[in-house]
């Protein structure tokens, strides 16, 4: 199921959609898919197309203090912030973005649960290596969180089955109110998920990607990096129709 997770959003890609219009073209001697392929390419490396997709996506959130959240059961930290490299003593761990890491820490500190829960994130291609949660364990240890105060899941694939596994610890002591910490433009998608399962959700989004700034006229121009986020905006919104459509059809 995870490989359907990860190719799905390559066909709607706008990548995918422009080598499609561009490879047309050349076959039939066209140009109206050449011009769309260019247009669409302007569009969507645009910085202004890419920030409007991440504002939909955040749904306005934001960035809450810890004295704003209600004390709860747990705090969950979803996985999702570290990637593997290669080092001179094999593979190793590092931040892609910490914000979901230190989010959970700041809760914690501020003696909004008891515990904070870390998901043991790991996919099938990353081999004999240590899951997320057991790092984030690691760490969080070092920034003075008691070792009886972490848990980690078992090992979780995506979000669905991190809601699942939460579940599953909380449920042997009886609770359900938790504190869910993940990238605001996750949010909706993750915290729904949870509620599915039962759970009883505080939001607390961080790792926000729509920056607070003026406009400029670099903002209308084209960017590799605007592009990048475009193509990361559809995947995320193709992950919040694929289980929309999952759960009714009840699969």
């Amino acid at each position: 199921m995870i490989y359907i997770h990860k190719v799905l959003p390559y066909f709607f890609y706008p990548i995918t959609i422009i080598l499609v219009l561009m490879i047309i073209a050349v076959i039939y001697k066209k140009r109206t898919p050449l011009v769309a392929a260019i247009f669409l390419l302007l569009v969507t490396s645009s910085p202004i197309f890419s920030d409007a997709l991440w504002d939909a996506l955040e749904e306005g959130q934001l960035r809450k203090l810890p004295s704003a959240v209600q004390a709860a059961d747990a705090v969950v930290v979803l996985s999702g912030m570290m990637g593997i490299v290669k080092s001179a003593n094999g593979s190793v761990f590092e931040w892609s973005d910490p914000d979901r890491f230190f989010g959970g820490i700041e809760l914690m500190r501020a003696g909004k649960a008891p515990s904070i829960i870390f998901t043991g994130g790991k996919l099938p291609w990353q081999g004999d290596v240590k899951t997320e949660g057991e790092i984030l364990s690691d760490y969080a240890i070092t920034y003075g969180i008691k070792p009886e105060q972490i848990q980690i899941t078992k090992d979780v694939e995506n979000t669905k089955d991190e809601a699942i596994a939460v579940k599953e610890i909380l449920r042997k002591n009886n609770l359900k109110r938790i504190i869910l910490v993940t990238s605001s433009f996750h949010m909706p998608r993750a915290s729904r998920l949870f509620v599915q399962e039962g759970m009883e959700v505080q939001e607390y989004g961080v790792d926000s990607k729509v920056e607070v700034r003026s406009r400029t006229p670099m903002d209308f121009l084209p960017s590799a990096h605007a592009f990048r986020w475009t193509q990361e905006a559809v995947r995320e919104f193709i992950g919040r129709g694929y289980y929309l459509v999952r759960e009714n059809l009840a699969f």
